[in-house]
């Protein structure tokens, strides 16, 4: 049981200090031996909640045993007890003979209580005193940036990020792109479409992170939305060149844009390149469901599929669905069939997956809700390619 493993660790605390208590103060009091045996042995027989009792009966008899409230603080909020937390670290925090290091971390304490209670705001100002003690921002700063994701506070963010990599020497700058990206989607969304502010935001993005896939997204779109459709297929092509697997999110985007510049045999050439790589049966299965019946492109599809030596399953599926079978008696009865079975396979497959923690879902996001990693979270594809 964890408890178990924190107590012992508490118990080591109070073994020590009892040791300095006894050597320099012989004739204190006497009831600390038989409290901490006690306590001892209720661990033994895997009685935590007990000892615990015992172990904060035995905090109060001292009120200089700063490590083991610190370690009974822990022990509640790691538990759930939170509230208990926050009294244990409260206590400490208003102690005027504490020392620097042990109020820094008393209150580092505190404002993960506070954080794991939902109190933000006082979580962030507690971190921002716990910074500005300056012994362990190395701590507070990755909590305080986690904090500011949490409300979205973007540009707060980006400057405890750039903090950040100059005390603890890490790279942030993937991160902070996706915060530009925040703000440039922020800019499109809520100022009556933006566009060229929500661009240079992205463009800023970029310059944190010259392959932030989301960012050439973003300003594809934007192109998009203003009918700059030759620009808006250069960013999209740099998406599919520099990060591949996000090319299923923007292909019929990618398709548009070449319908909008009546470049068909620009569209085919981008087949050609894609035709024989694990994300075609996926992009093209979904071109296939997006052009209608007369369209050229999709003939063009169809007999790129006929070429390839093996077809994933959404590839089968979208052949079936667009090549007229000629015998119907084998249509109706079997071919009927394998599409629901197909369907059933790619239906129970979750869409996209976090390349760091495994977490399925099935709409793209750009941050992990599971371990709020940035830019892991990429579409799969079910099948025989996949």
């Amino acid at each position: 049981m964890p408890e178990i493993y924190w107590l012992l660790l508490i118990l080591a605390g109070v073994a020590g200090w009892y040791l300095a208590y006894i050597i320099y103060r012989p004739k204190s009091k006497q009831k600390i031996p038989g409290e901490y045996l006690r306590g001892l042995n209720y661990l033994l027989n895997e009685q935590p909640d007990k000892a615990l009792e015992v172990f904060i009966e035995l905090v109060d008899v001292d009120p200089e045993t700063v490590e083991t409230h610190l370690a009974l603080g822990n022990m509640f909020r790691r538990r759930g007890e939170v509230d208990r937390a926050i009294r244990i670290h409260q206590n400490l925090v208003v102690r005027p003979t504490l020392s620097s290091i042990h109020r820094s971390t008393a209150l580092l304490e505190l404002a993960k209580d506070y954080l794991k209670a939902g109190l933000l705001d006082r979580a962030e100002s507690l971190f921002l005193d716990v910074i500005q003690i300056g012994m362990q921002n190395q701590d507070a700063y990755p909590l305080l940036l986690g904090l500011y994701e949490q409300e979205k506070e973007w540009d707060k963010a980006i400057e405890t990020a750039k903090s950040l990599e100059k005390v603890a020497n890490v790279e942030v700058s993937s991160r902070i792109a996706h915060y530009f990206c925040e703000l440039s989607e922020l800019e499109f969304e809520t100022k009556e479409n933006r566009v060229d502010a929500a661009e240079k935001l992205a463009k800023k993005a970029l310059s944190y992170d010259r392959n932030c896939a989301r960012a050439s997204v973003l300003l594809g779109n934007f192109s998009m939305h203003e009918k700059k459709y030759r620009e808006a297929t250069q960013h999209y092509i740099s998406v599919a060149k520099k990060n591949p697997e996000y090319l299923p999110e923007i292909f019929v985007q990618l398709h548009e844009a070449y319908l909008q510049q009546d470049d068909a045999d620009g569209f085919r050439e981008f087949l050609l390149k894609i035709k024989d790589t694990k994300l075609s049966g996926i992009v093209m299965s979904s071109l296939l469901t997006e052009l209608g019946e007369g369209d050229v492109g999709k003939n063009e599809i169809l007999e790129l599929l006929l070429e390839k030596p093996e077809l994933s399953l959404l590839e089968v599926n979208a052949f079936l669905k667009n090549v007229p079978l000629q015998n119907e008696s084998f249509r109706d009865q079997i071919s009927d069939r394998i599409q629901a079975s197909i369907e059933n396979f790619v239906r129970g497959h979750n869409s996209h997956q976090c390349k760091q923690c495994g977490f399925h879902g099935r709409r793209l996001y750009w941050q992990c809700p599971s371990c709020h990693y940035w830019g892991t979270v990429i579409p799969v594809v079910p099948g025989l390619d996949s």
